[in-house]
């Protein structure tokens, strides 16, 4: 089997089903880099990890972030590509708590200018820097994905039915987990689990590597890379009136295209 793709944009569960994934498949990780091993993340590379050694048998997953593009890493590798997609509201939100975690405070970048720049520009303007395409185009570049199977999953669907999204995405994966297994990876895996991990690794004075990346400091003030995890949060409450409405306008028919109800 080529490479297994889990693709999303930024801050939409990427990391959660890796973690899931990671568990069911090679067992529980006693540190957060050992989900990067062995399911490695194309942005960030281990001179370790299974990419560099695909011969082990073992199914291989990778994370990925990019658009799909005939420039897109690794493409003659490919097998097959489980795709998530989240609301563009809730990603907005956990890409401003993720600037807050690198350290760029509200004086510096008001939140309510964060997401009119997001909303402007359809996505995060440093991503799509990055080849990660906006919000709706790089959902769109893996939904209409035709030189290999996608399987795209929703965020809030996976929030709602764990079990069930997951088993579906194994199924179509053709990954061999039984449902112990595969509960037994969930249970393990929940938001707060996955908090505690990340407040023990920044507390670690020796701490060299790990998933959860940022200003150590931020977890003094409760941000944090695992955050909550939320669904249907509207950014008129969050942050202020006119936002929904302007997301609506900007990316409306996006939204109805890839089944969210437009503000």
């Amino acid at each position: 089997m080529g490479i297994i793709w889990l693709a999303s944009y930024p801050k939409s569960g990427n990391t959660w089903v890796r973690f899931i994934l990671s568990h069911a498949l090679f067992g529980p990780p006693e540190k957060s880099i050992d989900v990067s091993r062995r399911v490695p993340d194309l942005h960030r590379r281990l001179p370790d990890d299974r990419l560099a050694r695909p011969d082990d048998g073992a199914p291989l997953l990778v994370k990925t972030h990019f658009e799909l593009t005939p420039s897109h890493p690794e493409l003659a590798r490919t097998d097959r590509a489980l795709h998530i997609i989240r609301d563009p509201r809730d990603v907005l939100l956990s890409a401003l708590n993720y600037r807050r975690l690198n350290g760029v405070t509200e004086a510096q970048l008001s939140d309510r200018a964060y997401a009119e720049m997001f909303i402007n520009t359809g996505g995060d303007p440093t991503w799509k820097q990055q080849k990660m395409g906006t919000w709706a185009s790089h959902a769109e570049s893996w939904t209409s994905a035709g030189r290999f199977p996608v399987k795209t999953i929703r965020y809030e669907d996976l929030r709602a039915d764990t079990h069930g999204v997951m088993r579906a995405a194994v199924e179509f994966l053709g990954l061999e987990i039984d449902d112990a297994a595969l509960d037994r990876a969930i249970a393990a895996s929940t938001f707060d689990s996955l908090r505690a991990i990340e407040i023990r690794e920044k507390a670690d004075p020796k701490r060299k590597q790990g998933l959860f990346l940022g200003d150590t400091r931020t977890s003094k003030q409760g941000v944090f890379f695992m955050n909550k995890g939320r669904t249907g949060q509207s950014l008129d409450r969050a942050i202020g009136p006119g936002l929904d409405a302007m997301l609506g306008a900007r990316l409306g028919e996006a939204c109805a295209r890839l089944g969210y109800t437009p503000a």
